[in-house]
């Protein structure tokens, strides 16, 4: 199905399930996300959890990413330090590729956010940094950490 097809389909779904129960199955976590009002993901035909997106997402997700662009290559030796310092211990650094860093935040720090984000914003020229963007865990990020649960056991 073409991108503009499955889109239509998914305002179709959405205007027809009020009142209704829809049952649909996909192997796409963002339509999951997008139609799905509670959401089962299964692993080898056994249902692993249900809920809504925001309920998997902070009961199984990883919390925030926050990824920024420096305005160098080189290693950034600031921003660890700086991130842990004004929003807690648990910050994690996911990687650093070229111009890119991304932390991992969890989502217990969230809370402390607006001034977070005030300060940083004053700060980003001398933290060696030239834009940023933050998102939560993705469902395809929760579907992933379930079904690597389940292979453990």
């Amino acid at each position: 199905m073409d991108l503009s097809a499955r889109r239509g389909l998914w305002e179709m779904l959405k205007n027809y399930k009020k009142d209704r129960i829809i049952i649909l199955t996909t192997h796409y976590m963002d339509e999951a996300d997008i139609l799905g009002d509670r959401i089962g993901i299964m692993a080898k035909g056994q249902l692993m959890c249900l809920g809504g997106s925001l309920f998997l997402k902070n009961r199984f997700g990883a919390g925030y990413k926050i990824t920024m662009v420096k305005t160098n290559k080189q290693p950034n030796k600031l921003i660890g330090p700086y991130l842990e310092d004004r929003l807690g211990k648990n910050i994690k650094k996911m990687s650093e590729v070229s111009s890119e860093i991304t932390y991992q935040v969890p989502v217990e720090y969230a809370p402390k956010f607006v001034h977070f984000f005030e300060t940083f914003d004053n700060d980003l020229q001398q933290l060696g940094i030239k834009s940023y963007g933050i998102s939560i865990t993705t469902l395809e990020e929760v579907f992933l950490k379930i079904n690597a649960d389940f292979q453990k056991t």
